[in-house]
């Protein structure tokens, strides 16, 4: 064990030993006025069954804690697969937009070079005719 849990149980151990010692002088003091008042000694309940009802209900709290703990558990990992799922379908549909915007603007401009290339077509065909034309005259 470390020197953390070491005190830890060391300290538990006392404090038990404390509560024991603390339960048996008010029993005691109980019985005596007890026995004074009535002259007969009380029935008190039995501090077995007493001890076995605190721990059980103790248990009871602590599964219930469990059960609490384990559908916060549950309930976070369902959100953070609904949120993985959700991002991996937006990046799949941005990924899908940015592709059709890429080959939609390569298109664009494939058409816009091959009218350059039209427009430079006729611009030399027209200068070749204009300087056949000056040549002749």
């Amino acid at each position: 064990m470390t020197a953390p849990t070491d005190q830890f149980v060391d300290f538990a151990t006392r404090t038990q030993e404390l509560a024991t010692a603390a339960v048996r002088t008010w029993t005691d003091s109980v019985q005596t006025v007890a026995g004074g008042l009535s002259g007969r000694r009380p029935d008190l309940p039995d501090a077995h069954v007493m001890v076995d009802r605190y721990f059980d209900f103790a248990q009871q709290v602590l599964d219930s804690q469990r059960r609490l703990a384990q559908n916060v558990v549950t309930a976070g990992t369902q959100a953070a697969q609904t949120v993985s799922e959700q991002a991996a379908r937006a990046t799949e549909s941005v990924t899908a937009h940015a592709t059709n915007a890429a080959e939609a603007t390569a298109g664009a401009a494939k058409d816009a070079g091959r009218s350059a290339d039209e427009q430079a077509d006729e611009t030399t065909r027209a200068a070749k005719g204009n300087a056949k034309g000056a040549a002749k005259s």
